[in-house]
């Protein structure tokens, strides 16, 4: 195991406050959600309410799986990122609505189609590479790094030969903005304030995201004149039919799981690929061993589909990365009527956390659970623990359509950076974390890359 005081950057407050809840508010998030089943975040009245967090893997199974089906989106997640592009997506979407967009969309994500997607991965990978290569060794911030990388993948996969007609950067800049006030909107839905009250960059989110929403469309526009077809997913996408009815997406849902997929597609994969870079340069043993791992497996030549089995050591550096730093820090639920679970009194209306940060960090499922040790996902010490007490792509039947697409590309990704650098951390930088759209770092993740 690895130990670092930056693993666990802050001590969680005993009473909450809203200046943090603005930047980073699970640090609200009390003492009592690392070692007990569920905790309440104390209300800052009359601004912010109570909430009630889960950080039990049998509570957790009765929320997502056992009785999925009497839990819904959460208020504040809708409120704070429903949108105009996206509201229609298979994210948003429940009941009925729901399950035709992902019985419709999940042939898409099949396997064996994303292991053709080898070859794209390990090419977005190569183009950063040539990049770093060319400078020599510097410091270089990988979070906006890993950001294009996964951008440039996204939109080969997503769209194919359809991706040389959108202006990438434009895209990722429009992008930006959006992800940048997420924390403003869930604290504004906390505080029931209404969605026309401002806040800091408000205007100018609002603005890109009209531009992506015409954007967006016009790609799907296109592809419908074009009478679709292809093996990208936007492809797969406009051929794909409800297998119990044949209904087809409208050009409204389209546009909206194609922004989504493109969103949640490199954001992801983007920040948990820089936390991983971070991990391994603070910790050079693990590093090596990966390395090693890699030069055994894949040597000199193109990283191939059927590698990826071999790679287990690679999977479990990732695993374990999304365990310290989770993308997604919490899944919310909201009651859509009355139910008990476990000690838990649950009323129709009522909001629930599913805490992924505390949980991946319970004192009572981990051993040291603040130290890095990729072995904790060695198949016999994976199979030993509570099926709930990981979630990084959520679980039960909305767990996440793409978790098969992004551990395969962060498997490349991870794979082609190591074997052609030596990352180090930067001396006297300290951690500083920010939630928005994913956990990230506030003042970047700059690394010392070294060519090999």
């Amino acid at each position: 195991m690895f130990h670092d005081p930056d693993f666990m950057p802050f001590v969680p407050r005993k009473r909450p406050s809203i200046r943090v809840a603005a930047r980073n508010f699970i640090e609200n998030w009390p003492a009592e959600a690392y070692r007990d089943s569920h905790a309440t975040v104390r209300g800052v009245w009359p601004i912010l309410p109570e909430m009630r967090l889960v950080a039990d893997p049998v509570l957790v199974e009765e929320i997502l799986v056992a009785q999925a089906d009497k839990f819904g989106r959460d208020r504040l997640q809708v409120e704070a990122l429903a949108d105009e592009v996206n509201r229609d997506s298979l994210f948003f979407a429940e009941g009925a609505h729901w399950r035709w967009q992902r019985r419709s969309a999940t042939p898409a994500f099949r396997y064996e189609n994303l292991l053709a997607l080898v070859p794209t991965f390990a090419m977005g990978a190569d183009i950063l590479a040539q990049e770093w290569g060319a400078r020599g060794r510097e410091v270089v911030d990988v979070s906006p790094a890993m950001t294009r990388a996964t951008f440039w993948i996204i939109l080969q996969a997503v769209l194919g030969e359809g991706a040389a007609s959108l202006d990438r950067e434009k895209y990722l800049a429009a992008l930006t903005p959006a992800f940048s006030t997420t924390a403003w909107r869930f604290l504004y839905a906390q505080m029931s304030l209404p969605r026309a009250f401002p806040f800091p960059g408000k205007r100018k989110a609002e603005a890109d995201v009209r531009w992506l929403q015409r954007e967006t469309s016009r790609l799907v526009a296109e592809r419908r004149a074009a009478r679709g077809g292809g093996t990208d997913i936007l492809g797969l996408l406009l051929s794909a039919r409800d297998p119990e009815t044949g209904r087809a997406m409208t050009d409204s849902e389209l546009v909206s799981n194609l922004y989504i997929f493109m969103v949640a597609g490199h954001e992801t994969a983007a920040t948990a690929l820089a936390w991983t870079l971070w991990l391994l340069a603070k910790d050079q043993a693990t590093q090596e061993r990966l390395r090693a791992e890699i030069d055994a497996v894949v040597g000199a030549r193109d990283i191939a589909p059927e590698d990826l089995e071999h790679l287990m050591f690679a999977r479990q550096v990732i695993q374990e990365s999304m365990r310290l730093f989770p993308p997604g820090v919490a899944i919310g639920r909201g009651a859509r009527e009355d139910v008990t679970i476990g000690p838990l009194d649950i009323r129709k209306g009522d909001f629930l956390l599913v805490a992924s940060f505390c949980l991946h960090r319970h004192e009572k499922l981990w051993e040291e659970p603040n130290a890095f040790d990729p072995c904790r996902f060695a198949p016999q010490k994976a199979s030993a623990r509570q099926r709930y007490a990981y979630l990084p792509f959520g679980a039960g039947p909305r767990i996440c359509i793409g978790l098969s697409f992004a551990m395969i590309e962060m498997q490349v990704v991870l794979a082609t950076l190591i074997r052609r650098f030596r990352f180090r951390a930067v001396p006297g930088h300290r951690l500083a974390l920010a939630t928005n759209l994913t956990l990230r770092a506030k003042n970047g993740l700059p690394l010392e890359i070294e060519t090999l």
